[in-house]
């Protein structure tokens, strides 16, 4: 993110290691949580707020690159243990301390870049802090961005003709839930039926051997139309009663993260 000419940064931490994240927007922040007591009737006294307590909530959304998908999906693995957000706003530098994830959103659309949107929580040892002065220069260095391309989506070993829009979503709270929304346009070739889908393959780039496998989708909703003028686009929902399982397979690793 660009402010006033020069770059913010914001990186993850965790288990001593640091990971810059090419990201496009934040909202991370320390909110306070209270209630008002109102002024006297007759008096000059404004209301007056009572804060009970301080927590750190918000989310950012960055692109997925070699560098940080592996980490990233790696704080879902570990959705219990927290980690640090170091944020460099050009006119403050700050940490937030102890947070834990609370959900993600990947999303991909056809020739574009996939977009992962994490939101933070609170913990109770939670708070923020300022950088100190031997903290090092947390720059992001620019590497090869990965693309959604929506011919290689393959449901039940079957190669769908155009997924041109996916959202995969994720929460963690007492139980870890999955759904993913499918838009497609409707054709000859393949028309969904309301069955389940057994396994979903998502490639995520074909040079690194990057890609994620979806067990056991169900239908929530219907096929649901979208106006368009020249074809017929729907989108249907699934809930990912199975595992997600992210496969990184190349000539350095071969890894496996099943969530």
């Amino acid at each position: 993110m660009n402010v006033q000419g020069r770059d913010c940064t914001l990186t993850v931490a965790k288990d001593g290691e640091l990971i810059p994240l090419p990201y496009s927007e934040e909202t991370v922040r320390q909110t306070s949580k209270g209630y008002s007591l109102p002024g006297c009737i007759g008096e000059r006294n404004r209301e007056l707020t009572v804060v009970t307590e301080k927590i750190i909530e918000g989310c950012f959304i960055t692109r997925l690159e070699y560098l940080n998908v592996l980490p990233l999906f790696l704080l879902f693995f570990n959705c219990n243990e927290k980690f640090d957000l170091y944020a460099d706003r050009i006119f403050e530098k700050v940490i937030y301390k102890n947070v834990l994830p609370k959900s993600f959103e990947l999303r991909g659309e056809n020739h574009e870049a996939f977009k992962l949107r994490l939101d933070v929580k609170n913990s109770s040892s939670s708070f923020v802090d300022s950088w100190s002065v031997n903290t090092p220069s947390l720059e992001w260095e620019q590497r090869r961005t990965y693309f959604f391309d929506g011919h290689c989506v393959i449901a039940d070993l079957k190669t769908l003709p155009l997924i041109y829009r996916f959202e995969l979503n994720g929460s963690f709270t007492e139980k870890t839930n999955y759904k993913i929304k499918l838009y497609f346009p409707l054709s000859e070739e393949h028309y969904p039926v309301n069955d389940k889908i057994e396994k979903l393959s998502i490639v995520i780039d074909h040079n690194d051997g990057i890609s994620l496998d979806l067990y056991d989708l169900e239908p929530v909703t219907d096929l649901c139309d979208i106006n368009c003028s020249d074809t017929v686009l729907c989108f249907q929902t699934f809930n990912i009663t199975g595992i997600v399982v992210l496969n990184i397979r190349n000539s350095k690793e071969n890894i496996q993260i099943v969530l």
